[in-house]
C-alpha cells in the first residue's frame, strides 16, 4: 500500500551482501549489540539466509518463516543455515499486501539437533515495550511504537510497529521479546511521512497464527504443528 502524497510504505530494505550468511544463534549473554540483562540466559533464534531472499527464522523442525516479497516461488531456494546451504521447499506464500509471509521446509535431519526452536507469541505487545530483531547477521533493540505515529488511513492495518527504522533488521527479519524468549512477529515494511522513516511494520503473532492454519506440514514435523499454530 502506498499513500497518496502523505506517506509512503515500502518493504523494509533487503540485505546488499552477495554472500550468503551462516547460522546466527543469538545468545543473550554474546550478543554485543544487547545488554545482558536484556534477556534470559540461552540461546534466543536461529536465523538462515535465504538465496535468493532474505533472511529468516528459524521455528524448528526444518521450518522457516519469512517475508513473503522476499520471495520468489519461481526459483529455487537455498537457505544458508547452521554452517550448511541446504535446498529450501515453499510450503505456503502469503501476499505483501495481504499476510506478508512465507513459509519453507529444509530437510531438519541434516541441521544439528541443538538449534534452539522458537515459539509464537501468545501476547500482543504494547507500545514501549522493548523487542530484540534478529537478522542472519546481526541483533538489534528497538522499541514498540503505537500506531498513532502512523497516518489514520494506515494505523488500524499496521498496529505493530517498531522504531529505529535505520538500525534494525530487513524483511524477513524476527522480531521477538526479550523476556518471553518467544517471536513477536516478522519484519515487513517501513513507513515513510514527508521524507522522514518514522516506523517499521512486523506481521504479528496472531497473524503468523491464522497463516499457519491449515499448513499441510510435512509427517515427520506433526508433532511441531501445534506448537507454531
Amino acid at each position: 500500500m502506498r499513500g497518496s502524497g502523505v506517506s509512503t510504505v515500502v518493504p523494509a530494505r533487503r540485505s546488499l551482501a552477495p554472500a550468503m550468511l551462516s547460522l546466527v544463534c543469538m545468545l543473550g549473554q554474546g550478543a554485543t549489540d544487547l545488554a545482558a540483562q536484556d534477556v534470559a540466559p540461552g540461546p534466543l533464534a536461529a536465523a538462515a539466509q535465504l538465496s535468493p531472499g532474505g533472511p529468516a527464522v528459524y521455528l524448528g523442525a526444518g521450518l522457516l518463516l519469512t517475508a513473503a516479497h522476499v520471495v520468489n516461488p519461481g526459483v529455487e531456494i537455498t537457505a544458508a543455515i547452521a554452517g550448511a546451504r541446504l535446498p529450501a521447499k515453499i510450503i505456503k506464500q502469503g501476499v505483501f499486501d495481504e499476510i506478508d509471509l512465507s513459509l519453507l521446509h529444509v530437510d531438519p535431519g541434516k541441521l544439528p539437533p541443538t538449534l534452539p526452536s522458537v515459539q509464537v507469541c501468545t501476547a500482543p505487545p504494547w507500545p514501549g515495550d522493548p523487542v530484540i530483531v534478529i537478522s542472519s547477521g546481526a541483533a538489534t533493540r528497538s522499541t514498540i511504537v503505537p500506531p498513532s505515529v502512523l497516518p489514520a488511513f494506515h494505523q488500524h492495518r499496521f498496529p505493530t510497529l517498531i522504531r529505529d527504522v535505520a538500525t534494525t533488521g530487513n524483511s524477513g527479519s524476527g522480531v521477538f521479546d526479550p523476556a518471553r524468549k518467544c517471536l513477536l512477529g516478522i519484519m515487513s515494511r517501513k513507513f515513510t511521512v514527508n521524507g522522514r522513516d518514522i516506523a517499521k511494520y512486523f506481521v504479528s503473532a496472531d497473524l503468523i497464527r491464522t497463516f499457519m492454519k491449515g499448513v499441510d506440514l510435512p509427517k515427520d514435523d506433526a508433532d511441531h504443528a501445534e506448537k507454531v499454530r
